[in-house]
């Protein structure tokens, strides 16, 4: 049953999201340090309002993805795991991580304020879950969410230099921009048969993307919007070189880095958005390796405050390879996503 649980919570990416708030505590770096047990704390509250995302989504969207045969490993899809049960572990864990998130007190008026970013975060999600399939472009809710979880992570540093601190709002402007890319992008190709069935109204369907006779249909206007999403997330991770350099002397390999990372992940861009014939264990290995690429790109930028920093990168590949060879058998296609 433990299992099941950890497919419902999507257990593959969870690293991905577990890190926001880190990165968000880490861009204070200049204001304050961040010990190693808070940063355990941070990535827990971020793994739990992960959780509540997602296994709210899935509560939501069930009668939406029992039309899709490829989706009944998901427990709420076979029957494992009830939505009584899941809406319980939902809101189980995003109350947990409000009582996580106490880890961080430092006096009533700053515990307000932390308590209060978090709230905002799920409130965000919440919406999200409820309007994603009604209509389209709701993605930035989702995106919005994770903005607030990461400067959730920098209030925790300090409530008071949180509009003084450009690098942190950059961060999560990034975080946001990855995410709607993620969900307006990513999800919508991966979902686009049965969510066209089904009745909703993402972006991708209004613009006309689908499927026919196995094949994938993708307008050009549905890729423009893909390509600038992520060439203005690009643009973001360049910024702090430019308009922070004096807290950013970056070095000639950083910037190597970081454009190979941009090319790679607009190569794998590229190659999702011509796949040709849809066979969705295609396309999941395809986001998975978009994803790796992608997120790696805001902690090699944060080199210029603490090498060490770097070390944040590695953690959604690995426990994206690793969460899914351990459910899936399968390092790059997580069957549940």
């Amino acid at each position: 049953m433990i299992k099941e649980y950890l497919k419902l919570s999507r257990f593959f990416n969870m690293g991905l999201t577990g890190v926001a708030p880190i990165l968000g505590a880490l861009a204070m770096w200049n204001v304050g340090t961040t010990s190693i047990p808070q940063i355990f704390i941070l990535f827990i509250i971020g793994c739990l309002s992960h959780i509540y995302g997602f296994v709210l989504n899935d509560v939501i969207d069930v009668g939406i993805d029992k039309l899709s045969e490829e989706l009944s490993p998901r427990p709420l899809v076979s029957g494992t795991i009830t939505k009584k049960q899941a809406t319980y572990f939902a809101f189980g864990a995003m109350f947990l991580s409000w009582i996580f998130s106490l880890f961080f007190y430092r006096d009533m008026r700053s515990m307000a304020i932390i308590l209060s970013i978090l709230v905002i975060a799920d409130a965000f999600s919440t919406v999200y879950n409820y309007i994603s399939k009604k209509y389209p472009g709701m993605d930035i809710f989702v995106a919005s969410a994770v903005f607030f979880l990461i400067i959730f992570g920098g209030a925790t540093v300090s409530t008071e230099k949180l509009f003084s601190t450009p690098i942190l709002w950059i961060v999560a402007f990034i975080g946001g921009i990855q995410v709607i890319f993620m969900n307006m992008i990513n999800g919508a190709i991966k979902d686009i048969d049965h969510d066209a069935e089904g009745g909703g109204r993402t972006l991708a369907i209004k613009l006309g993307a689908t499927v026919e006779d196995g094949k994938m249909i993708m307008p050009r206007s549905f890729m423009a919007i893909g390509y600038g999403v992520e060439i203005t997330r690009t643009l973001l991770v360049f910024l702090p070189f430019i308009i922070l350099s004096d807290q950013f002397p970056f070095v000639a390999w950083q910037i190597v880095l970081l454009i190979i990372l941009t090319i790679l992940t607009l190569y794998w861009i590229h190659k999702l958005f011509t796949i040709g014939e849809f066979v969705r264990k295609n396309v999941r290995v395809n986001i998975g390796i978009i994803v790796i690429f992608m997120y790696a790109s805001a902690p090699v930028m944060m080199y210029s405050l603490n090498p060490y920093i770097m070390l944040t990168a590695l953690v959604p590949p690995l426990w994206f390879i690793c969460g899914n060879t351990v459910l899936h058998k399968s390092a790059f296609e997580a069957k549940t996503m």
